[in-house]
């Protein structure tokens, strides 16, 4: 466990249902009394849900720009739209109200408007983000991916096929506002996916070789609210407690990870859910129990700690319980129905990323290549 680090979060983590409505006052915090002039990057389903009509209508004045929705793994064309429309608009904020893209996508945006330089710079030969990014503003839709707690933002290339991060700490997010209550329209398959990404965030992050005590104690009780109280909020998208708690552990989850790194399975969730065209959180619960398998001799300490936390026997119960929690959920244990033995070079090529070298048990090219074997059978 490391010794030595840094921890790095938003100045302002906001949790609780109904917080979302503290948007304009916590804007106008930023504008030092004044709503800020402000882009608003949201998907169209929160729009079309009402759950935000109220604080809309409060900065309706002030809103100078919009970018209505986000495509799956953002390409970087469209981080260059919104930038482009942040500096067109004279923009002094970016509010993203969404799910891991939207989020991600206004984040990439935030960094790079003040730049005019496209986001390949930053994507692909590693311009470094500047310190004079537009301030970002966060409301999660989704209990998944953490980004409005992280520094990093995914993003995709369709012309050179790769999906990878930017990272920056100055893509941290000024004010993160998660309220539950923004996921309660979120579908069963949806919910489902969202949360299994978070509760593999938070196992890999307890596993992760950058892991210290702060990290550790967060995905320990990420874990135990996810594996508990996700199957209630899959079943009833509606219970208030389910949603809250899954929630939190997702916070917990986002909080941990930002901190530690994660994992193979992230490592190749990226390459494989690309290829795919499948939802991040679906690959990463397909591949969880393949990888926890193949890391369970590196940590045995820590998976029997992680079988506590779920009043499970020990490390081979915790092993076995995720791989029953993501099947009934919906989650096959294969990905069987897919062809995809043709492009494991892909695959192995594009799974070096700073996850993969945060697995407590190394990967080879040909340990890769046989879990993909495993994987379509």
């Amino acid at each position: 466990m490391k010794t030595d680090y840094q921890l790095l979060y938003p100045p302002v983590i906001r949790f609780g249902w109904g917080c979302r409505n503290e948007t304009p006052a916590r804007l106008r915090d930023l504008g030092c009394g004044s709503l800020p002039r402000t882009m608003l990057v949201c998907s169209g389903s929160v729009r079309r849900s009402g759950l935000v009509d109220a604080l809309l209508a409060e900065l309706e004045p002030v809103i100078v720009a919009e970018q209505p929705g986000v495509s799956h793994d953002p390409p970087i064309a469209e981080v260059d739209a919104i930038a482009r429309a942040a500096r067109t608009a004279d923009a002094q904020l970016i509010l993203a109200i969404g799910g891991g893209s939207v989020i991600d996508a206004a984040k990439a945006a935030a960094g790079i408007a003040p730049t005019g330089l496209p986001c390949a710079e930053f994507y692909h030969r590693g311009q470094a983000v500047p310190a004079n990014a537009l301030p970002l503003v966060a409301l999660p839709t989704t209990a998944g991916t953490g980004a409005e707690i992280t520094m990093n933002s995914v993003l995709s290339d369709p012309v050179a096929d790769t999906k990878k991060s930017i990272r920056s700490p100055y893509l941290v997010p000024k004010i993160a506002l998660i309220d539950p209550e923004l996921t309660v329209s979120a579908s069963p398959a949806l919910t489902a996916a969202s949360g299994l990404d978070a509760l593999t965030q938070a196992i890999e992050s307890y596993l992760s070789t950058g892991a210290q005590a702060t990290s550790q104690a967060l995905a320990l009780a990420a874990v135990r609210l996810l594996y508990h109280w996700l199957p209630a909020a899959y079943a009833n998208g509606a219970d208030r407690t389910a949603r809250t708690q899954v929630a939190e552990g997702s916070m917990l989850s986002a909080m941990a990870f930002g901190q530690s790194g994660l994992g193979a399975v992230h490592g190749l969730a990226h390459p494989l859910g690309h290829l795919l065209s499948l939802p991040h959180g679906y690959t990463c619960a397909v591949l969880l129990p393949v990888i926890l398998r193949w890391n369970a001799s590196a940590k045995p300490r820590e998976f029997n700690e992680l079988a506590t936390a779920c009043g499970l026997a020990d490390g081979a119960a915790f092993i076995a319980a995720i791989a029953a929690l993501a099947n009934g959920l919906g989650i096959p244990g294969t990905l069987a129905a897919f062809q995809f033995d043709r492009d494991a070079d892909y695959i192995v090529a594009n799974c070096r990323s700073g996850s993969m070298k945060a697995n407590p048990r190394p990967l080879s090219d040909q340990d890769v290549r046989a879990i993909l074997r495993e994987l379509a059978p």
